[in-house]
């Protein structure tokens, strides 16, 4: 779908845990469809650039972002208040696949790599979906309220303190979900054992990288991930090739 420049109003911005934020706006014309793990090039106040963020939840008319405060773009962005208006360019990038044959699906995302896969449940509802979410601590995760209970069949938190739910990581729940696809995104770490666990039991993978981008158009290169195709290594660009890509084929 051709990307718009829709035209937002912030309706509530809300903070947890001290730098995670949930952006909510409405668009002042109807939204075009936004597909799991694509994302929005955000107008930030007083900055030259745009800033790539995921689209968490979205309807016609309104949008949400899950941001964290890590640079002074984003700080711009999330110091605004309800009323405020901004910008994006949306839908970008390639989202996440959904295969027709494939019903017992597993979400694995840590922190706000836990925004990009909410969509494929929601905009899914036939599917069999576990979801295996991971924070430092309670308070973490509370940016996602009860959204994911909402539309998945099972979801198991983990918290690196064990204030809440399992104390460990996602991937320690892995073997006992054993999906047919798995949908990752996350820290480098937990993408490693991913995919380590994919390549072993033979599931199909997808992943979502969080990489900085400059342009969002795939013109600046900024943003080139190491891809494996035919046994060759080669950079795409998670802005116009990604951000989504076969989990086997990226190398970690």
């Amino acid at each position: 779908m051709k990307p718009v420049v829709a035209q937002l109003t912030i309706s509530k911005i809300e903070c947890f845990d001290g730098s995670v934020y949930r952006v909510e706006a409405a668009s002042e014309t109807a939204l075009p469809y936004i597909a799991a793990g694509q994302f929005a090039h955000i107008k930030v106040p007083n900055k030259s650039l745009r800033r790539p963020i995921c689209v968490y939840k979205s309807d016609e008319r309104t949008i949400t972002f899950i941001i964290a405060d890590v640079g002074e773009g984003t700080h711009a962005f999330v110091t605004q208040k309800a009323g405020d208006k901004f910008d994006a360019i949306l839908p970008l990038g390639n989202g996440f696949p959904v295969l027709p044959d494939k019903t017992n699906i597993v979400l694995l995302g840590g922190g706000t790599g836990c925004a990009p896969l909410l969509k494929i449940a929601e905009d899914n509802p036939t599917l069999n979906v576990t979801a295996l979410l991971g924070f430092r601590n309670a308070a973490a995760m509370g940016v996602y309220k009860n959204d994911f209970d909402k539309v998945c069949n099972h979801v198991m938190y983990c918290t690196d303190d064990g204030s809440y739910g399992h104390h460990g990581f996602p991937t320690d729940l892995l073997a006992e979900a054993s999906p047919d696809v798995l949908y990752v995104c996350g820290a480098h770490g937990m993408m490693k054992m991913a995919q380590s666990y994919c390549k072993q039991h033979g599931t199909i993978g997808y992943a979502s990288m969080e990489q900085r981008m400059g342009c969002g158009v795939g013109a600046c290169l900024v943003c080139s991930v190491n891809i494996m195709i035919d046994g060759e290594k080669k950079l795409l660009r998670a802005c116009a090739d990604g951000p989504v890509f076969p989990l086997e084929d990226i190398v970690l």
